[in-house]
């Protein structure tokens, strides 16, 4: 079946059970941005294969919402589907709820699979969209998707505590003092990452994500992770039954959710509407407890990523030579991706990407979530840009990283681009500001730079990172949206401003960056940001004038420190390459 041909059945099912419109959310029952093959439900209807956007499809409408970083490629995608694109956040554009607030009448039904659906999605529906019934127990994607994938259950593997740098049992011991602060009896936890990081558990059920399939319960004297049971091998078995924790059975949970007594305290945005349904007990609503704890990185996590950067940072520097010596030989975007990889895997405790390689030539650069393939490829020129984005899985760290690369010849728009996101990156990674500050008031501190020449960039400017979990992790924010979520000592985030001129060039440069201290005076506690990726940033573009001497400063020392820990892991040709690329300017 094609998209049309999908669409068509879903409103014959649709049909048969009296319903009016049809919600499929970007998610699985865990409500992760990265899904398992079997639960890409909105890709399957619609074609579009972003991480993030939902469609709606009505008796006459089909319609996918997605946000900046994702309008052309949907645009592109979505070409003969017969279905819209809206493009969120944009002026005239309704939201979901709206929309369906004025193409719904009371009395008419809207139905969902409420094991896809947070609940912090359905209490906005049901405060918004009063009259009109909420039908969430019904899969009709599930229905007419024949070939629907399996469910990868891989086998799990215990993170070492040299890894991680505390025991399970320290961590439930942990969320069960923050429990006792919110007068809370226990926790269910739906998050795959927050289940994984609680008892330090991993696997591959989902591509670039290290995480088993399973759901937790923790109350004061019990933990409890529900899993398959092929997925657990003897040593894994023995370590959870060393650190306190019991194993049940993956669709166990909803039974046990039953049980409990007392409150009970959920994440809204990461619990499941089928899960919370049956809950009997009082509940109260917020952040997982977990989520907290994992973001704030300690001080074995914060070396491992130290080291996790300098094997990343040397198969960054092997595939910038490689890139540059080989442009305008018939080499693709592709080829870039999956030269990446390979040089990736020579390091020591590589086991992944973090996520789909970006490697974006040219106008293909300007697609901020643009993803090649094999079939098709732009090929790389003496000329323009490469924006090249993209992130490892090791044992002890995960990455991320952009990296925009000078070709050949550029324009001066490119050059003057290319400067002003350079000055917007080294402006945040310079940054000093107030402990409890939030990621939303320093969002201003790059983006100045570019308000200043009437620019901007439709997406964050950074995100919080996982420890060999997600390479998207809350819950800090870097971004024009509003979180009231104060940046943490710790806190690893990334710092990846950009500029993007549709059919011409996309430019982004990205490093991750840690929270530390400044300094402690009359006026309160300061904080600052390190920068802890370690690779060469393109020099050659840049324009005089603009960087100020500050800046130029920050720049010089940083490359220094990239040469001097790069150096050890790379043979005399590409420490040659390294030497050049970062001399100082």
């Amino acid at each position: 079946m094609n998209i049309r041909d999908r669409v068509a059945a879903l409103r014959q099912k649709m049909k048969e059970h009296s319903l009016s419109a049809y919600l499929i959310p970007s998610s699985d029952p865990h409500q992760s941005e990265y899904l398992p093959e079997n639960y890409k439900t909105r890709e399957f209807i619609s074609g579009f294969t972003g991480s993030a956007g939902t469609v709606l499809v009505t008796k006459d409408k089909a319609i996918l919402w997605t946000d900046g970083r994702y309008f052309l490629q949907a645009e592109k995608q979505l070409e003969g589907s017969g279905i819209e694109l809206y493009k969120m956040m944009e002026p005239g554009v309704p939201t979901v709820n709206e929309f369906l607030k004025s193409a719904l009448k009371p009395g008419e039904k809207l139905g969902m699979d409420g094991k896809v659906v947070s609940v912090y999605s359905f209490d906005s529906m049901q405060k918004e969209l009063g009259g009109i019934e909420l039908v969430t127990d019904i899969d009709l994607i599930g229905e007419i998707w024949k070939d629907r994938p399996q469910a990868v259950l891989s086998e799990a593997f215990i993170l070492e505590e040299k890894y991680t740098g505390k025991s399970a049992k320290e961590k439930i011991e942990e969320v069960r003092y923050m429990l006792t602060e919110k007068k809370a009896d226990s926790t269910v936890i739906g998050a795959l990452e927050d289940v994984c990081y609680l008892f330090n558990v991993r696997g591959r059920d989902v591509r670039c994500n290290p995480v088993v399939t399973a759901y937790a319960i923790v109350d004061k004297t019990r933990a409890i992770i529900f899993i398959s049971s092929k997925q657990l091998t003897d040593e894994v078995k023995s370590y959870f039954a060393s650190q306190g924790v019991t194993v049940m059975g993956y669709e166990d949970v909803f039974a046990e959710a039953a049980k409990l007594t007392g409150k009970v305290y959920i994440d809204p945005s990461r619990t499941n509407v089928y899960l919370y349904s049956q809950i009997k007990a009082n509940v109260e609503k917020g952040l997982n407890l977990t989520s907290t704890l994992k973001a704030i990185k300690n001080a074995v996590e914060l070396k491992n990523f130290d080291d996790a950067m300098e094997k990343d940072g040397a198969a960054m520097v092997k595939i910038l030579k490689w890139v540059e010596e080989n442009a305008g030989k018939g080499i693709t975007e592709w080829d870039v991706s999956e030269k990446l990889l390979k040089f990736r895997a020579e390091g020591k405790d590589f086991l992944e990407e973090s996520f789909e390689t970006i490697s974006g030539y040219g106008p293909n650069g300007a697609i901020i979530h643009y993803a090649p393939s094999p079939a098709e490829s732009a090929k790389l020129q003496p000329k323009s840009f490469l924006l090249l984005d993209s992130g490892g899985q090791y044992l002890n760290g995960t990455t991320d990283i952009t990296r925009t690369i000078k070709l050949g010849e550029l324009t001066e728009q490119e050059k003057t681009d290319y400067t002003l996101v350079l000055k917007a990156h080294i402006s945040l990674a310079r940054a000093k500001f107030k402990a409890g500050t939030t990621g939303h008031a320093i969002d201003t501190i790059p983006r100045e730079h570019l308000w200043a020449r009437g620019r901007d960039y439709k997406h964050g400017t950074g995100h919080g990172v996982g420890y060999v979990l997600s390479v998207h992790e809350g819950p800090q924010s870097i971004s024009s949206r509003f979180l009231d979520v104060p940046m943490k000592l710790g806190m690893v985030t990334s710092n990846e401003p950009g500029l993007y001129v549709a059919g011409s060039h996309g430019i982004r440069i990205e490093s991750l960056i840690v929270t530390t201290e400044f300094a402690k005076t009359d006026d309160g506690e300061f904080y600052q940001f390190k920068t802890i990726t370690l690779c060469p940033i393109d020099t050659r573009p840049i324009v005089p004038g603009i960087l100020s001497d500050e800046d130029i400063n920050w720049l010089n020392e940083y490359h220094k420190e990239v040469r001097e820990r790069l150096s050890p892991y790379l043979d005399e040709a590409h420490k040659a390459f390294l030497v050049d690329r970062t001399k100082a300017i």
